[in-house]
């Protein structure tokens, strides 16, 4: 019994001192270990009981689909005993008169587009014409000195104009404009 005794807690030593492997393959491909030759007890996990699954959301979302089916399609039909009695509107199943009911928004956004359409192209007319015609080619001046804001430093001989012509006609251009604001 001594033997047998001394075995064991050798066994029960070496579980202790190293740790264990799931897949421990070592032993079972070289052949080299503490008890070789002898059958070595297996450390499993203990399995968990079993437990009851429920079916799952998917299960019941196809059960509901069903009679929800059903009900739409019994909505989306013509009743027949309305038929003779009620007017066009009446005449329309349920669910077609439900969705009819969104129709004024579509009006709306009918006209809404119709009315964009229209300012966008007068808008590109405008644009074409404006680009279209030529420029003047002079500038009006504001004032006549505006020929004179450069430096008066540097200025070389014959560099400026003589500017006296030009400031007659506007002085000239001035006078009828005043003269026609001032009847």
């Amino acid at each position: 019994m001594l033997p047998t005794r001394h075995s064991a807690l050798r066994l029960r030593r070496s579980f202790r001192l190293r740790p264990q492997r799931r897949h421990d393959t070592t032993k079972a491909t070289t052949g080299h270990s503490a008890a070789a030759g002898r059958a070595e007890p297996v450390a499993h996990a203990h399995h968990p009981e079993p437990v009851n699954e429920s079916l799952g959301r998917g299960f019941y979302i196809s059960l509901a689909s069903l009679p929800l089916a059903f009900a739409l399609y019994k909505f989306s039909r013509n009743s027949s005993s309305d038929d003779a009695s009620a007017g066009a509107a009446a005449a329309q199943p349920w669910l077609t008169r439900l969705i009819g009911s969104y129709s004024t928004f579509q009006e709306r956004w009918v006209a809404r587009n119709t009315l964009h359409t229209r300012m966008v192209e007068q808008a590109a007319n405008d644009r074409n014409l404006f680009q279209s015609t030529p420029g003047s080619e002079r500038v009006e001046l504001k004032f006549p000195e505006v020929f004179n804001t450069g430096s008066p430093y540097n200025v070389q001989a014959g560099q400026t104009a003589n500017l006296d012509e030009l400031v007659a006609h506007y002085e000239k251009q001035n006078r009828d404009a005043e003269g026609r604001v001032g009847r």
